[in-house]
């Protein structure tokens, strides 16, 4: 389930990071009274989508961080002859 969640969080930070910076680039071309709330909708899309995307990242390593460590774990258990687990 950790897995789906993660995948789903990085597929939205993309499309969070692409909508802002699409925002971004209308607000910056836009000359109209609208421009103004287009550029901090679009920094504030931008800015979500960084940090989802930093969150999910930090998800993938710590999960593979701790599969790697209870590997380990395994491995030494087995080499010692324990049988605890």
């Amino acid at each position: 389930m950790k897995r789906i969640s993660t995948f789903f969080e990085i597929i939205l930070s993309a499309a969070l990071l692409v909508l802002g910076l699409y925002m971004l680039q209308e607000g910056i071309s836009n000359k109209s009274t609208s421009a103004p709330a287009i550029l901090i909708g679009g920094a504030v899309f931008f800015t979500v989508g960084v940090m989802t995307l930093t969150s999910a990242v930090r998800s993938v390593l710590w999960h593979r961080r701790m599969v790697r460590h209870s590997l380990n774990h395994d491995l030494d258990s087995a080499a010692h002859g324990d049988n605890r687990g």
